[in-house]
């Protein structure tokens, strides 16, 4: 993948997480949330088609990627951390359960650690990178498992 498109994709990233805490704020229903993220959303095809993947699953496996990251956390409970941090830690779960062999593991860690350090610290983006990190081998276990 191109830089280009890289960046691409984090401005498409970037984008999603802005719109879903205005939703889980109460801003936007579900639709306005994503007309919203449309017209913000790089002219590529190929990164629109990405993020409405993740906006879809989003939705579809929120209550599943919540119990899994709560199961998964070791240093306190999911529900411990701000709405902002939850939408990190669930988007960057779902794309590495779902995207990471197709687009490529240290791409989507890069991105989400850097918006993850933009938006709350380093020490939060060490953790995202950690549960990625769990996300991708448990991934990896049930694909190679038989």
């Amino acid at each position: 993948m191109s830089k280009s498109k890289g960046q691409w994709f984090g401005a498409g990233r970037e984008v999603l997480l802005q719109r879903l805490l205005e939703y889980e704020m109460g801003l936007h229903d579900q639709q306005d949330a994503w007309q919203k993220i449309e017209d913000s959303l790089p002219r590529s095809d190929r990164v629109k088609r990405h993020i409405k993947r993740l906006f879809r699953d989003y939705f579809a496996e929120k209550d599943s990627i919540d119990n899994w990251l709560d199961g998964s956390l070791k240093s306190k409970s999911f529900m411990a951390f701000s709405e902002l941090e939850k939408i990190i830690l669930r988007l960057a779960t779902l794309e590495t359960r779902h995207y990471a062999s197709k687009l490529g593991m240290p791409i989507i860690v890069d991105s989400w650690a850097d918006i993850s350090k933009r938006y709350v610290d380093a020490g939060f983006a060490r953790l995202v990178h950690a549960v990625m990190g769990t996300a991708f081998e448990e991934y990896r276990h049930d694909v190679e498992s038989p």
